[in-house]
């Protein structure tokens, strides 16, 4: 569970988030609203990648570790963009093993397979290139590398950003079914209503703002 206790990100000239109190249960929420108004920033500070100006972030209890020269931001949390994020000159498998070794966690080629098929890829794709994928794939690679990291937190920002309808569908399958089936918290933000549906809670945000909740 997802703590969030009066939590601010305040600059000069504008407040991404104001006065922010939300819990997120195990299952999937997406998180709507206009650009600006602070979604992104919302699941950088529930990863750790970015210090709220006051309040307090916790996940089961346990404040969110900031992210530092040793991290990213909290092991317990992954955060998949819309970009996908793959280093282009390593192959679907060393990217998945990486993204496991730098949070301490040791798997195996069997492993690598397992999360291909989870998310509806063959294992044989683990020799491929990103760059070789579709864009759909290079997603459902980005998914897979955070279950093998083995986080229990699951955030997505503008997964399906720049997908055509299919592919859509099938990632909001997937966050679905890894919310529900998994027990994982997932939290997706996005623009697109036919994602939102698909999801257990929706909220929505305006001008850093909670206007909206399950």
């Amino acid at each position: 569970m997802i703590t969030l206790d009066h939590v601010t990100v305040q600059y000069p000239e504008v407040t991404p988030l104001d006065e922010v109190d939300l819990t997120f249960e195990p299952g999937t929420t997406a998180v709507m609203g206009p650009s600006g108004s602070g979604k992104s920033t919302l699941l950088r500070v529930i990863s750790g990648m970015q210090r709220p100006t006051s309040g307090a972030v916790a996940i089961d209890g346990v404040s969110v570790a900031a992210a530092s020269w040793r991290s990213a931001g909290d092991p317990r949390v992954s955060l998949i963009h819309q970009d996908y994020r793959l280093v282009p000159f390593l192959t679907v498998a060393q990217n998945m093993l990486l993204a496991a070794e730098l949070r301490g966690v040791r798997r195996s080629g069997a492993d690598v397979g397992a999360m291909l098929e989870r998310v509806g890829l063959p294992p044989s794709m683990g020799r491929r290139l990103p760059t070789k994928l579709s864009g759909g794939q290079q997603q459902r690679v980005a998914i897979a590398r955070a279950l093998l990291a083995g986080t229990s937190v699951l955030l997505a920002d503008e997964p399906t950003g720049a997908l055509d309808v299919d592919n859509t569908e099938r990632i909001a399958d997937i966050l679905v079914e890894l919310g529900r089936r998994d027990g994982l918290v997932v939290v997706v933000a996005t623009h697109d209503p036919r994602v939102a549906e698909r999801m257990d809670h929706r909220i929505q945000l305006a001008r850093g703002k909670l206007v909206a909740a399950p």
